[in-house]
């Protein structure tokens, strides 16, 4: 991967106001189980260090849960955060690419509608591990896998 070295950072101000921009829908709080359809358009926004269990008591039982057909994905939750889509799975974690890898040992990929979505994700898991208190999920209880 390439990255620009002398890339300033972004600071929290510059962050929020990202976030107030118009584009962005004015949704607040995690919204759960999303169709299928919703991440069509996303794109790898990074990675994330967390258990599988942790990432199930934030966000619940995954939207894909027994694998996406081709072995490229066997977990995966497809999220909307303040707005923005984001998406969290084990990205080329299985058998077939890397042999038996136990999901507690996976490495996550975040994807996602805009560059922020990887550090939305990370602020909620990093709520969890700090105060151990799970955030208050809404759970789209339609067909994840409607169109």
């Amino acid at each position: 991967m390439f990255r620009r070295k002398n890339r300033p950072k972004k600071t929290s101000a510059q962050i929020q106001q990202v976030l107030k921009d118009t584009w962005i829908e004015e949704e607040k709080g995690i919204i759960t189980n999303l169709p299928y359809a919703d991440c069509i358009g996303t794109c790898g926004q990074g990675d994330l260090c967390v258990s599988y269990n942790a990432l199930k008591k934030i966000f619940g039982k995954p939207t894909i849960d027994s694998g996406n057909g081709d072995g490229k994905i066997r977990k995966g939750w497809i999220v909307k955060i303040d707005g923005v889509i984001c998406t969290i799975y084990d990205w080329k974690q299985g058998k077939k690419y890397r042999g038996y890898r136990p999901l507690k040992n996976a490495r996550w990929s975040v994807g996602g509608s805009h560059p922020i979505s990887r550090r939305l994700v990370q602020g909620v898991i990093d709520d969890y591990l700090l105060n151990g208190i799970p955030p208050k999920v809404i759970r789209f209880e339609g067909d994840p896998h409607r169109s």
